[in-house]
């Protein structure tokens, strides 16, 4: 867009023979990011790290007049999140903001500042997903191009078959399997392959984790989508999905109840759109899964009037970083049947 914007650059906001111009801009602000992400607001410092401590190991065995075998918890990745700012800036000649925008009662245009801001934000917490299998990617947005470093506390991606065990033990994955296909594609099969895959992730000492996965997440509007929607409507009326036998469907939480899953469906996964997870609501907070750290909310600010020219500014930052330290509580597969 130029800027600033001028009559020149909207012709149509000063042809008196139009009679209405509409906004098409955002929508509405969304925050559906925080159905998936723990969101922590209010951070003073400029670097926030955190590190963890595990538990103990099973207790032991005690023989007649033995002593008490002793057990030392393990020290847990480090990671580090850096706050960053972003921005935009939206700005009108003097012409055009009194003869274009006032005029139309376009005020509420200066809204949209903020909105980009919020779809901004969504697009970045969704391609964390979106690039799950990777360790870092190319991000792009109107200042240019960016590396984005995506791994964890264990240096590894967010989905994969081999993270790293803090006591130094078997390696744990993410990555969905029923123990012979990889990355299933979303059917019944692959979700019961999900459950099996979260049984077996192991705390920091080895122990199961115990983690009940309840909450599906995918791209808006796919074919994966639409699955999602027909297997949990079998499973909600006690069917086995694509199957014409009425035993109840195997899928349950940890209660032994038939596991009906939340459904978040994400506009801004646009590039593996058939990629799909799911993870425990339960342990979305600080320890575990996406993390949202915010140090500075939405603000708009403005109008701002350059003394020179009369232009009139309105501007819009926000300053936040996001990552995860523990990936445990998700699973996650690429839809492909294959590594």
């Amino acid at each position: 867009m130029p800027n600033p914007l001028s009559l020149t650059d909207a012709a149509d906001l000063i042809d008196v023979s139009i009679q209405d111009i509409w906004l098409k801009g955002s929508e509405k602000e969304s925050r559906l990011f925080e159905q998936y992400y723990n969101v922590e607001t209010g951070v003073q410092d400029y670097y926030l790290k955190d590190s963890s401590l595990s538990g103990l190991e099973y207790a032991g065995r005690i023989v007649e007049n033995a002593a008490v075998t002793a057990s030392s918890p393990v020290q847990g990745f480090d990671k580090t999140y850096t706050q960053i700012q972003f921005g935009i800036l939206l700005s009108f000649t003097k012409h055009m903001w009194f003869f274009g925008i006032k005029k139309r009662n376009l005020q509420q245009v200066t809204d949209e500042a903020r909105k980009a801001c919020t779809d901004l934000r969504e697009l970045r917490c969704a391609d964390r997903l979106d690039q799950s299998y990777n360790t870092s990617y190319s991000a792009n947005d109107i200042a240019g191009n960016y590396v984005v470093s995506t791994t964890g506390g264990d240096g590894a991606a967010f989905i994969t078959a081999t993270h790293t065990r803090e006591d130094g033990g078997t390696a744990w994955g993410n990555r969905i399997t029923d123990g012979t296909t990889v990355n299933m594609d979303f059917e019944y099969d692959a979700l019961k392959a999900a459950s099996r895959t979260a049984a077996l992730i192991t705390n920091p000492r080895g122990k199961p984790t115990n983690i009940s996965l309840d909450t599906f997440v995918c791209s808006r509007g796919y074919a994966v989508h639409h699955r999602a929607i027909e297997i949990l409507g079998a499973l909600n009326r006690g069917f086995i999905p694509g199957s014409a036998d009425r035993d109840s469907g195997a899928v349950a939480d940890n209660s032994g109840a038939v596991h009906a899953y939340k459904i978040v469906a994400l506009p801004w996964i646009t590039t593996n759109t058939l990629y799909w997870w799911m993870f425990d609501s339960s342990m979305k907070n600080q320890k575990y899964g996406l993390q949202y750290k915010e140090s500075q909310a939405i603000e708009l600010e403005g109008p701002n009037i350059v003394f020179k020219t009369g232009e009139i500014q309105y501007k819009a930052t926000m300053m936040f970083d996001i990552g995860f330290s523990d990936s445990r509580s998700w699973v996650g597969s690429r839809n492909t049947n294959a590594a």
